[in-house]
This record gives structure tokens, C-alpha cells and sequence, in this order.
């Protein structure tokens, strides 16, 4: 039960960045129509309704973002890797299920424990065939103890901690948002300048033409 909530709850969140993405695609779409709509008709008011719809999208973003990094930099996953390690080696209740879940993240990651694979031997334990590259894929049987006891007597295994391979994915991951984010903030605020400017020159366009209009039927 523990492991099947701890798969649901990375499903959750990603579900949550989704939907959340999805809503922030819509509402762009929606703000780019009117942004045409006023461009082509010249009319002032959608302009100005463009613009405030880009400054709430904005502002939504940052307040996000924000809220993100305050998260990621409270919440850190090294102890909680750390715990369910030492739970899979050291308890013996939903052992196959913690067993399971190491197999699947040492083999997917190409890592082999927490820090490496000493953790094992400090544990005197002996290290899995998940941590072997040619071991694991193969089913139970002499071929895979075979490759998996040339693994350890070659020590062919993975040599890099779990904790520091998910970091740096989630770190590669994190610049990627972080850079995406800047670049949509830019093109928002130019979007924001340009409609507030093309608003402005409409009315003044506007406002000459009626001064010349009421400067024409003076005279």
C-alpha cells in the first residue's frame, strides 16, 4: 500500500503540471485572438483587454515559478532516497515491493545505491543484478547468474550513487523550465508593450483625424 501511494503521488503532481500547462496554453490562445482581433480592427478597448489578460497570465506565471523554487529548495530528496534504501535493505515487510521499486530506479538511472555501491558493502550486502547493465534485463536463471557474477568479480557495475544521477536529471530539468520561463516572461512583457503602444497610437491616430475633421467642416 505504501509503495502503490508512492507511485500515485509523483502521478498526481505530474498530472496537477499538466493540467496547469494545458490551462496556461489555453489561456495564451485565447489572449492571442483578441490581441488580433484588436490589431486588425484597431479597436482600443480589446487592445487594452489583451493587455491586461497578458499581465494576469504573467503574473500567474511568476507566482508559480516562484512557489516552484521555494519548493524544490525545502523539499529535498536526498533523506527520503536515503530511507527507502535502508528500508529495502534492512525490512523485511513489503521487501518484494522495495526490492521492486530499487530494481526498476538502479537499472532505468544506470546507478547502484544511494551514494554508490559501497552502500551495499557497508551493509554487507551483495550488490543486485539491477546495478549490472547485461545482468538484469535477462530472466531468472544460469545466464543471469552467470553475467551477474562476472559483473561483481570484474566489478563492471555501476559506480555512480542514485541520489547524485536524480539530481542532476532534476537539475537538467529545472534549467530547461527555468529557461522556457524566461523566454515566455520576454515575449509576454514585449506582447504587453507593444499592445499598450499600438493601443496608445490608435487613439492618437484617432484623435488627429477628428481634429482634422472638425477643423474641415469649421472652415
Amino acid at each position: 500500500m505504501r509503495d502503490h501511494a508512492h507511485r500515485e503521488q509523483p502521478s498526481s503532481l505530474s498530472r496537477g503540471v499538466l493540467s496547469f500547462i494545458l490551462t496556461l496554453g489555453f489561456g495564451l490562445i485565447v489572449t492571442a485572438v483578441l490581441g488580433c482581433i484588436g490589431s486588425l480592427r484597431e479597436n482600443v478597448k480589446i487592445l487594452y483587454v489583451h493587455s491586461c489578460f497578458l499581465m494576469f497570465l504573467l503574473s500567474v506565471e511568476v507566482m508559480v515559478g516562484v512557489g516552484s523554487a521555494v519548493i524544490n529548495a525545502w523539499v529535498g530528496g536526498g533523506s527520503e532516497l536515503r530511507l527507502q534504501f535502508y528500508k529495502n535493505i534492512t525490512v523485511d515487510d513489503e521487501g518484494p515491493n522495495q526490492q521492486a521499486f530499487w530494481d526498476k530506479l538502479q537499472s532505468e538511472n544506470q546507478c547502484c545505491g544511494v551514494d554508490g555501491p559501497q552502500d551495499y558493502a557497508i551493509l554487507q550486502r551483495d550488490i543486485p543484478a539491477s546495478c549490472c547493465a547485461r545482468a538484469h534485463p535477462l530472466r531468472e536463471g544460469g545466464a543471469r547468474r552467470h553475467l551477474h557474477s562476472t559483473c561483481i568479480t570484474e566489478r563492471s557495475y555501476y559506480v555512480r550513487g542514485c541520489e547524485e544521477v536524480l539530481r542532476q536529471k532534476k537539475a537538467f530539468k529545472g534549467n530547461i523550465f527555468i529557461t522556457t520561463g524566461i523566454i515566455f516572461t520576454l515575449l509576454e512583457i514585449v506582447c504587453i508593450i507593444l499592445s499598450l503602444w499600438m493601443a496608445r497610437v490608435v487613439r492618437q491616430e484617432r484623435r488627429k483625424l477628428q481634429q482634422n475633421l472638425q477643423a474641415h467642416f469649421e472652415t
